[in-house]
């Protein structure tokens, strides 16, 4: 999902691994979606709608969290998945802090910033009061000796690396003050300081081999240290006393409420919902949307949701495909696809329809829905300009040389969601003249993406920011772009010129553009707006989460 911070050109990329939350392929994690009655990125308990535990918060205890997906490494720096990240953030804090509700970049562990006027050099100002759970103090030689990590784990670090693209160095240019250089302009980059991609570890620990710190050998300035780690199964979070340098969006600002948190893996969307619902579990994220109306019904227990902000959850034509080589057949595509219905039948109208590249949630998001409707009349006018406008005895377009227009996507395997959401676009195509071969594999094979197999694929990121798409649809990054070895140069010139200004008003116009050219060329299928879900029983208060959906434990208690 990322690129090198200084990137060499390389002659392939690799696909991204599937079913994971956030910066995903979360078309196949549909567990982790959820109710699209929430707005913004944060939840609520206590004695509002949806239940929970009321009154004052209750110092003390052990909250039990059930996690959807596996998680193989609790360093957040080196995975962008979200579990990883949902651990990363209890663990380490970072510069600054996205506000859910205004999207407003707020400071945390720096006090205040100033930009060039060339938008390629950053100063941060720092709190004095941090430190490492070490012992060892966050200053200016800790920032900079974190970014030179970064730089220094290379592909390890495929998103945090991406948003370290031409970087030069950092400054200490004095005990609390740090300047970060890039090569040129780079606006994305503040916001960048607000996700978990960039805590801050001890400097101490980050000569540790990159496996260890994925382990969680290290020491940051989080609310929580880590107790124990078994790969794939569970993590213990063990209370910081004397944290007291919390997020902005928190209400809490000392030392988490709960001493410990037992972190479960419990990949059963139904036996999660049930743990839940019996008291075996105090937390759940990923609640099946079959469950959902259910548990926020349910007397005493509480239901938070959140869209996630990033790329809709789309279908992307591989720019390999011999099929898909022409704009208007990727087009007739997206106006084949009814959204609504996938919605209302396959989810249970717990999603967004998909209104644009990106989540209606992100900044810089531009309705597109015009676009991207279903109207199988025009895409059938498309396809036939493009040659196929034979239509054979089993329903199935074909140009003037016979070739039948048949697709296939290539998925893993274990879904009955995304299976029947194939299923359903496979009927919708055939009514084009379009075929769809479903190929569900056990594994995704882990080849560069011009060998990956079929002609689609689906491949989601998650970011709050409209730089999202410069990720996934500009052609520079070989470890996300869906573009690598194909590059559009009108796009990748928007997509460069947003790296250009930090003037609001600047980047919209440019982000839309970029959009439109997206829509326009036929680059992906956008499907659907994805939310993240927690559930919780009455013991719990105060559950609250930041933009991406990550909770913020330390604001957690579990009543007596």
């Amino acid at each position: 999902m990322a690129t090198t911070p200084t990137p060499g050109r390389r002659s392939s990329r690799r696909i991204p691994r599937p079913a994971h939350a956030t910066a995903l392929l979360a078309a196949l994690a549909v567990t982790l979606t959820a109710c699209g009655t929430g707005e913004s990125g944060t939840g609520g308990s206590g004695d509002g709608p949806g239940g929970g535990a009321s009154g004052d918060p209750v110092a003390g205890g052990t909250l039990r969290y059930a996690f959807a997906n596996t998680i193989d490494c609790v360093d957040p720096r080196q995975r962008p998945q979200l579990t990883s990240r949902n651990v990363g953030r209890q663990l380490g804090d970072q510069l600054t802090e996205q506000d859910p509700e205004t999207k407003e970049i707020k400071p945390w562990l720096a006090t205040s910033w100033e930009i060039s006027d060339d938008v390629s050099q950053f100063t941060f100002h720092l709190r004095e009061d941090v430190t490492f759970s070490d012992g060892a103090p966050f200053d200016a030689e800790a920032v900079k000796a974190n970014f030179d990590a970064i730089v220094d784990l290379g592909a390890r670090a495929p998103q945090a690396g991406s948003f370290l693209a031409g970087y030069e160095g950092s400054t200490v240019l004095d005990t609390h003050t740090v300047r970060v250089d890039f090569d040129g302009p780079n606006a994305q980059f503040l916001q960048t300081t607000a996700t978990a991609s960039f805590v801050q570890l001890s400097p101490a620990s980050l000569g540790n081999d990159p496996a260890d710190l994925c382990l969680g050998d290290f020491a940051a300035s989080g609310p929580f240290t880590l107790g124990s780690f078994t790969p794939e199964k569970s993590v213990e979070l063990i209370k910081r006393e004397d944290y007291a340098w919390a997020s902005p969006i928190a209400a809490n600002q000392g030392p988490a409420y709960v001493d410990r948190i037992v972190l479960e893996v419990v990949p059963e969307g139904g036996v999660r919902y049930g743990s839940v619902t019996s008291d075996q579990i105090d937390l759940a994220d990923g609640i099946p949307f079959t469950n959902q109306a259910e548990l926020a019904n349910l007397p005493g227990y509480g239901l938070a949701t959140g869209a996630s902000p990033g790329i809709a959850i789309p279908y992307i034509p591989l720019a390999s495909s011999p099929e898909l080589q022409d704009p208007d057949v990727r087009r007739a595509l997206s106006l084949g696809i009814d959204r609504q219905a996938i919605v209302d039948a396959i989810f249970q109208g717990t999603q967004q329809p998909a209104t644009g590249v990106l989540t209606a949630a992100t900044p810089g998001w531009t309705d597109q829905s015009a676009e991207i409707r279903h109207d199988p009349e025009a895409a059938i006018a498309l396809l036939e300009g493009a040659g196929y406008d034979r239509v054979g005895a089993d329903g199935i377009r074909e140009n003037a040389d016979g070739d039948r227009l048949s697709l296939t996507i290539t998925y893993q395997s274990g879904s009955t969601d995304a299976e029947a959401q194939h299923q359903l676009v496979q009927q919708e195509w055939k009514e084009i003249g379009v075929e769809l071969v479903l190929d569900p594999v056990a594994t995704l094979p882990d080849v560069p993406i011009d060998e990956f197999p079929g002609d689609l694929t689906t491949w989601s990121q998650g970011r709050a920011d409209v730089d999202v798409i410069r990720l996934v649809y500009g052609s520079s990054h070989p470890e996300m772009s869906m573009l690598y070895n194909h590059p559009d140069a009108e796009l990748d010139a928007l997509l460069d010129s947003l790296q250009s200004t930090v003037d609001p008003d600047e980047r919209q116009a440019i982000g839309e553009a970029a959009q439109q050219r997206i829509i326009e060329q036929g680059y992906t299928i956008p499907v659907y707006d994805r939310f993240w879900s927690y559930g919780y029983g009455p013991s719990v208060g105060g559950f609250r989460a930041d933009i991406e959906g990550k909770p913020l434990l330390n604001e957690v208690w579990i009543a007596s």
